[in-house]
């Protein structure tokens, strides 16, 4: 009995640490110490437009008969897979949009809070007290790779993380490499690349945290994803659980 009770102990123990550390792999960010008190984040980008960006601007004045010369129906409409159409003004290659009335206006690289303050003093000119609201409506982003869901995620809002993504699709599987996910984004015509560890909390500070129109996110699936052993990972409380029972009772009964 003694000898059986030993055999038991290391595989108990290994298999406590093997838990351990699967379960330090599959969490964000364990680098962060839990401790009264908050860590902020500093510098937070606000989202910017850029050609092929599809924008909803909505002019108010209090003429109704000005006001639906504006909005009745935008001046592009694209229809995106598996959504409805899309009712805008598109950024042309330039950075350009043409409004009636305003003309051409350059908003490449401006905020939606910027293009509405441009918008309404071109419209000063002819028109008093015009209201100006911007949205933009084809944010999408793809996120492919080791996550439950893959595919393309339209964002309802101006700012989304990785994580926000990563939310829509499902989260990442199990057998996903959380150190190397890599962001693809187009600048200025050219793809960079970069890669997020998502075990570190220094990534909350990239520039790549936040993503932009088109992005597309790639979770690496880990060097295990052929076994799928989520399934083991799963099951590891159940057997480290049985085999301490079954060592308790050799230790009673010895």
């Amino acid at each position: 009995m003694f000898k059986l009770r030993h055999h038991f102990l290391p595989v108990l123990i290994l298999l406590f640490f093997t838990a351990c550390s699967s379960t330090r792999k599959i969490t964000y960010f364990n680098d962060i110490v839990r401790q009264s008190g908050e860590d902020t984040v500093h510098g937070v980008p606000q989202l910017t437009i850029q050609p092929g960006d599809i924008l909803q601007i909505t002019i108010t004045t209090i003429d109704k008969d000005v006001s639906m010369m504006f909005n009745p129906v935008a001046s592009y409409a694209a229809a995106q897979p598996g959504s409805s159409i899309e009712q805008g003004y598109l950024v042309d290659y330039d950075g350009n949009i043409e409004l009636p009335v305003a003309g051409k206006i350059h908003v490449k690289g401006m905020t939606t809070s910027a293009i509405n303050a441009t918008v309404a003093k071109e419209l000063d000119k002819t028109i008093r007290n015009a209201y100006v609201s911007t949205r933009l409506v084809n944010f999408r982003v793809s996120v492919l790779g080791d996550v439950a869901k893959p595919g393309s995620y339209k964002i309802s809002s101006e700012r989304a993380s990785i994580l926000d993504a990563l939310s829509l699709a499902g989260d990442m599987n199990v057998t996903a490499r959380r150190n190397d996910i890599m962001i693809i984004r187009e600048i200025n015509g050219a793809k960079h690349y970069t890669s997020l560890d998502l075990n570190d909390s220094k990534s909350l500070s990239s520039p790549y945290y936040y993503l932009r129109n088109n992005d597309v996110v790639y979770v690496k699936p880990g060097p295990n994803r052929q076994f799928n052993n989520s399934k083991i990972i799963q099951l590891l409380p159940a057997i480290i659980g049985g085999l301490s029972m079954i060592t308790t009772l050799i230790i009673v009964t010895k």
